[in-house]
């Protein structure tokens, strides 16, 4: 709380001098901008060390201008009571989604449904359904657009078709660069030196874990998975 009051204040300082100088001296206003240019740039820089909020919505900001790439890896496990026309039901549901569909047959157990530039492989087995999209390569702003909709709404329509008992999700996002969060943590060492680095949290029932490169999502809730993932890629403080 102390803290950010004194950055509340450090903010406030800058509004001041300059509604100031307008109304008491307009024409010195542009004369003494470099001492107000250089009040805000230390307001920027304290706010950058000192709030976490700060920084996120500026790592928030940067990584939607460069747009750098992610790659993305999800598991899902469905669990229950499956009758053999399974694969008719799935084949009902990913023909249904928008774009381009091509199945391709692997076995008597295995499927891969294509759907535009996203790939899902199909395993069946007694009853446990596993979903798997491996090392896909998308932008940053790509992966938003994904979880918010053709992800989403795909896991929901299976979900809401198959009728399980209990599901599990996965997802790993890799960095090309490094983890955004990464910095966040060890802002003040250089990470170049820094060889491993790994962070778990537990959500209530939900576990994130947060390394120099990736984040990693375990839940059993679609809802949980949509706004874990949301929150998480999006950088919003939580």
């Amino acid at each position: 709380m102390k803290k950010n009051v004194i950055l509340l204040f450090v903010w406030i300082i800058p509004l001041i001098l300059a509604a100031l100088g307008l109304v008491l001296n307009p024409n010195s206003f542009f004369v003494n901008g470099t001492i107000l240019l250089g009040w805000i740039l230390f307001a920027i820089q304290l706010s950058w060390n000192q709030s976490e909020m700060f920084y996120l919505k500026a790592k928030s900001i940067w990584f939607l201008i460069k747009n750098p790439d992610c790659i993305w890896n999800l598991n899902v496990e469905f669990t229950g009571q499956f009758d053999e026309n399974i694969f008719s039901k799935l084949d009902n549901i990913f023909s249904s989604q928008p774009g381009d569909f091509k199945v391709i047959p692997l076995s008597n157990t295995r499927k891969i449904y294509k759907i535009n530039t996203l790939s899902y492989e199909i395993k069946v087995n007694h009853n446990e359904i596993s979903l798997h999209l491996y090392d896909l390569e998308i932008s940053y702003r790509r992966s938003k657009k994904i979880i918010e909709n053709e992800l989403g709404k795909l896991l929901e329509e299976l979900s809401k078709t198959l009728k399980e008992d209990r599901s599990e999700y996965f997802l790993n996002i890799n960095f090309k660069e490094y983890n955004p969060y990464f910095g966040f943590f060890v802002r003040r060492l250089n990470s170049r030196e820094i060889n491993s680095f790994n962070v778990k949290l537990n959500i209530n029932s939900d576990k994130v874990t947060i390394s120099k490169n990736s984040i990693e999502i375990y839940t059993d809730s679609l809802q949980k998975l949509n706004t874990i993932s949301k929150d998480y890629l999006t950088l919003s403080p939580r």
